[in-house]
């Protein structure tokens, strides 16, 4: 059995080997796959490597087109959730995952972004000959590698598939020291359908969340994360507090520790650290603390909505007030935590997803 598995591999080699295209013939080939596939969801996995060859950077990013003139470029984590992406229209802006804006960007504050990331975009730099001449050349004949078609270009290789001509792998030498050199590789993966569903329902969500999001500049960040203030030790400045799922919090908040969850609904990392709250309070004496939740983005009738779909019953503060909380106490991003003592002193306060600061909380509680 062994032995036909043998010959029939070698039999399928020599078939693809007889049937190797020319450079040319190759290219046009990948640029027709492209023209025919420009709406295709691209995941590109990125290997940088050290003149050793040692992996010193990996990282994940990927393309959708949405319609001619629209595209989202984005940052993912190694599990395909979107950090934070570039969407192009009639103009540029900065998404992020844990901010509740959109940073517009000039055409001179672009290359400062994931926006050189296009240059590694098939689905824009390999959709004709004459591009994929212009930006690879071509410094050798085609052979077989891996099972794919490969091509030596003036800085690396190009690897496509031998069936569709799909780029799988690009690779580029980047020149350091005489002999020695640096590499990037770019791997341009085959995601399940669910997985693209997945990426392909954040990038909706993600964008129509942020039609309504206000506008900023690097310049106005910039600004506002210089002038960070410590928090600790102060007085929590508001009451007469009101949830839109639980009427006036003035009784149900007396006499606890207060822990307030600022989060919005299109944020990843604001439901994960949710969880995270949702799954420590039952370890803890929940008489002596309660979780509010205060959503200065989203409308009331969505967040209505979310709060039925997931059966959430803990106070969430939404509208003015909670937009006049999150000014005063969120700094530098989402999920935003404080943590607010009996007598109305804030404890501690934290930006993004930290179990610490839970056990840092239970510390504080049980004494």
């Amino acid at each position: 059995m062994r032995i036909i598995t043998t010959l029939i591999s070698i039999l399928y080699t020599g078939v693809l080997l007889a049937q190797t295209p020319g450079s040319n013939e190759l290219y046009k080939k990948i640029a027709n796959y492209y023209q025919q596939n420009s709406d295709r969801l691209e995941i590109v996995k990125h290997l940088h490597k050290n003149v050793f060859r040692y992996d010193t950077i990996v990282s994940h990013f990927g393309y959708l087109a949405l319609n001619s003139n629209e595209f989202f470029l984005f940052a993912l984590d190694s599990v395909y959730n979107i950090k934070n992406g570039l969407f192009s229209s009639d103009e540029n802006y900065i998404l992020q995952t844990n901010s509740p804006e959109k940073i517009r960007l000039k055409k001179n504050e672009l290359s400062g972004t994931i926006y050189h990331r296009l240059d590694e975009i098939p689905a824009r730099q390999a959709t004709s000959f004459v591009k994929l001449v212009s930006k690879y050349n071509f410094a050798g004949p085609v052979s077989l590698k891996n099972s794919n078609y490969s091509i030596r270009t003036n800085r690396g290789y190009i690897e496509a598939d031998t069936s569709t001509y799909r780029i799988k792998k690009i690779t580029q030498t980047i020149p350091y020291k005489k002999a020695y050199h640096q590499y990037d590789e770019f791997y341009y993966l085959e995601v399940s359908d669910s997985v693209n569903k997945m990426i392909k329902e954040q990038i909706t969500t993600l964008i129509n969340a942020t039609k309504n999001y206000p506008v900023t500049t690097l310049k106005e960040l910039e600004k506002t994360t210089s002038s960070k203030e410590v928090l600790q030790g102060k007085t929590f400045e508001f009451t007469h507090l009101v949830s839109i799922n639980g009427g006036s919090l003035d009784s149900l908040l007396k006499d606890k520790y207060v822990l307030f969850d600022f989060f919005y609904l299109s944020c990843l990392p604001c439901h994960k650290m949710t969880g995270f709250i949702l799954n420590w309070l039952p370890t803890v004496d929940t008489s002596k603390i309660i979780l509010v939740g205060v959503n200065p983005a989203d409308s009331e009738f969505n967040m209505k909505m979310e709060i039925e779909k997931r059966k959430i019953n803990y106070p969430i503060i939404v509208g003015k007030q909670a937009q006049e909380i999150a000014r005063r106490y969120v700094q530098g991003g989402y999920p935003n935590l404080l943590l607010i003592a009996p007598n109305g002193t804030i404890i501690d306060h934290h930006v993004g997803m930290s179990k610490n600061f839970l056990a840092n909380a239970e510390k504080i509680i049980s004494q």
